[in-house]
C-alpha cells in the first residue's frame, strides 16, 4: 500500500481542511500509511512535482490538487494504485 502524502504550508487558507482529511483517513483508513508535509518547515524537500497546496500525493502519484471531499478520497485510495494517473 503505498502511502498517502499531503503536502500543506503555513499561509494556505484551504490546508486547514487539508489537515482535517488527514484524521479523516486515519480514523476511517487506519491501514493506510499517510503523512503530513508541511512545505514552510526549514529541511522538508519539496518535489519538483508539488508547486502548490494542498496537494494530495499517493505513492509518488498526485491525485488532488486542493482539497477532494471526503467521499472523493477515500473513493481515491480504494483504487488500485495503476488506475492513478502517473506523474511526469
Amino acid at each position: 500500500m503505498s502511502t498517502l502524502r499531503i503536502y500543506i504550508s503555513n499561509q494556505c487558507p484551504s490546508c486547514a481542511t487539508a489537515i482535517h482529511r488527514v484524521h479523516f483517513v486515519r480514523r476511517l483508513r487506519p491501514e493506510q500509511s499517510v503523512e503530513l508535509i508541511n512545505l514552510d518547515h526549514q529541511d522538508t524537500v519539496r518535489p519538483s512535482y508539488v508547486f502548490g497546496t494542498p496537494t494530495y500525493c499517493l505513492g509518488n502519484q498526485i491525485i488532488f490538487l486542493g482539497n477532494p471531499s471526503e467521499g472523493e478520497l477515500l473513493s481515491k485510495l480504494d483504487q488500485p494504485l495503476s488506475s492513478v494517473k502517473q506523474i511526469t
